[in-house]
């Protein structure tokens, strides 16, 4: 099962069924502040749904060669998910997502996890671009490739709509031609 080891503390790897519960758990937990930026928080799916669906949804995602979402774990808890949404594989890029549970924030979790992910992408797919999107007004989201030197390309306006409002939605990327060694 595809599995990156980042430290010894911490790695992401693709999710199975058996992970539904513990994952429903997580999301459960941290709904209400995942629900503030995360649109698809407001309604968590049932264990079933991702026993059945979505899980199995994610891995032919994967087998598809089209990106993945996988689990983070941190001292062997699951603790927030990230992944590549797409591979456009004709121009080389992806975007990047991800969430981490409230309790584990502030350690420098998801700045690493995102680290070995877009070094994942480089060194394992051979992408040249990797981007981020994150709501203005999301700083925690933004901090992220703001600390791996991401370049913010542009603000797309009122892009993304979260509960009748709308969010203007900043825009960065890597390329691998800038990315640390």
């Amino acid at each position: 099962m595809f599995k990156v080891q980042i430290s010894e503390d911490l790695s992401f790897n693709l999710l199975t069924p058996k992970y539904a519960a513990t994952l429903v758990e997580a999301l459960k937990e941290n709904q209400n502040s995942l629900k503030e930026w995360l649109i698809w928080a407001e309604n968590i799916p049932l264990i079933e749904d991702y026993q059945k669906s979505i899980i199995p949804m994610w891995l032919q995602k994967f087998a598809d060669n089209n990106g993945f979402e996988a689990g983070i774990f941190y001292k062997n808890e699951l603790v927030g998910m990230l992944g590549l949404h797409y591979i456009d594989w004709s121009n080389q890029t992806t975007e990047i997502g991800y969430w981490l549970s409230e309790h584990v924030q502030g350690k420098g979790i998801m700045t690493r996890a995102v680290d070995g992910l877009v070094s994942y992408c480089y060194d394992e797919l051979n992408l040249n671009r990797v981007v981020i999107r994150a709501a203005v007004e999301n700083g925690k989201s933004r901090a992220i490739p703001e600390r791996l030197d991401f370049k913010q390309e542009g603000v797309q306006r009122e892009a993304q709509q979260i509960r009748e409002k709308f969010y203007d939605i900043a825009v960065y990327s890597m390329l691998k031609n800038e990315w640390k060694k």
